[in-house]
């Protein structure tokens, strides 16, 4: 679009449905170092799942450093916020706003998905310079409801089968309002 937005249209459309449920299905993608300030308008400001939706709505804001939970025994999934309307990423001079359509499953973090599987403890992480983002369709809930080995239950999983879903990437500069472009609907170029 003019306005340098970008819409994002994914499918996943497995050629075998017998497979395994999926952990999450979206995308990843890399922001150059930084970007450190995040904010978002959803539930928060803690971590949220498919199965801990235990937050209030809202728009709150934090750095990408804050959303490690590092007191986990060991590292994995952290800092994820569920039905995220959108979220923004700044390095103070400009950001990249990303607009969920309708909601996202999204995460910021200094550490790659090799990262956290690899690591046996969070003082063997590599901290990395850039910012891995993950703009996710739908993720599996945590479980662990009656132990930590305990699967989510059936409703917080995911069914390989097809899926499809959006999301909007748009620059921003410093002093715009990212609650007001969020709302602001795509026009197509002229």
């Amino acid at each position: 679009f003019g306005n340098g937005a970008v819409l994002v249209s994914a499918r996943f459309t497995p050629t075998n449905n017998e497979l395994p449920k999926l952990p999450k299905l979206g995308m990843q993608m890399t922001l150059p170092s930084g970007f450190e300030q995040i904010s978002w308008f959803g539930p928060g400001p803690q971590e949220t799942y498919a199965d801990r939706k235990d937050a209030r709505t809202g728009l709150y804001s934090g750095t990408v450093e804050e959303q490690f939970y590092q007191h986990y025994s060991n590292p994995g999934e952290t800092g994820t916020k569920t039905d995220v309307r959108w979220i923004a990423l700044s390095n103070g001079k400009v950001s990249l706003l990303v607009v969920g359509q309708p909601f996202l499953s999204a995460n910021a973090l200094h550490y790659g998905t090799d990262d956290l599987n690899a690591a046996k403890h969070p003082f063997e992480l590599p901290r990395r310079d850039y910012v891995t983002l993950n703009l996710d369709m739908r993720q599996q809930g945590l479980g662990g409801d009656d132990s930590w080995g305990a699967w989510p239950h059936e409703e917080f999983l995911i069914p390989c089968r097809e899926y499809a879903y959006q999301f909007r990437l748009q620059p921003m500069t410093a002093g715009e309002d990212p609650t007001k472009l969020a709302r602001t609907p795509l026009t197509p170029n002229p």
